[in-house]
């Protein structure tokens, strides 16, 4: 049986202090390996289902009338109430190159990049195409971001928020 989006909000309670100590003694983080150094950056985090994020903005709105970019309140309020010291948009490319289920009509050029030169009917998925998704990051393999990397109660309730577990993707192009 898979939880409402009410039911995790009602869930998402942090104990302790904010993120401002910096003590790691007092903080448990996670347990990850920073990766192997690449052409470009890293980063730890979970593939973003923009319908998702949607509907778990439209729940959190409190006023219908004010203009917010499309998922930045929900990435706004998921730092906070979980007092994440980072939790960012970030492109990446995505190994599998799986088409997300949620493209959004005008998100769609986002999602694949080829030659830039060649004209969109002419353009063909080729070996050299990269599929680019966007990630919600938690931290990279920058030392000072790894070492602000969030603890794992934060990463448990996250992970129940969004649903599936994070992963360490390759920036593209440093984006």
């Amino acid at each position: 049986m898979s939880l409402t989006i009410e039911q995790l909000l009602q869930g998402l309670q942090i104990s302790g202090s904010p993120t401002s100590d910096s003590s790691t003694e007092s903080r448990q983080l996670i347990d990850i390996q920073c990766p192997p150094k690449q052409r470009y950056a890293q980063h730890y985090g979970y593939r973003v289902n923009l319908r998702y994020l949607l509907d778990l903005e439209s729940q959190i709105k409190s006023d219908p009338d004010v203009f917010y970019n499309p998922t930045s309140l929900a990435r706004r309020w998921i730092k906070r109430t979980l007092q994440l010291p980072q939790f960012d948009f970030k492109c990446c490319i995505d190994p599998e190159r799986r088409k997300p289920d949620d493209v959004l009509e005008c998100d769609k050029d986002l999602y694949r990049f080829g030659d830039e030169d060649e004209d969109e009917d002419e353009v063909e998925v080729g070996d050299e195409d990269e599929c680019v998704i966007l990630i919600l990051s938690v931290c990279s393999n920058g030392r000072s971001s790894f070492n602000t990397r969030p603890t794992q109660e934060q990463m448990t309730s996250l992970t129940n928020l969004l649903g599936s577990p994070p992963q360490w993707w390759v920036s593209y192009r440093n984006m």
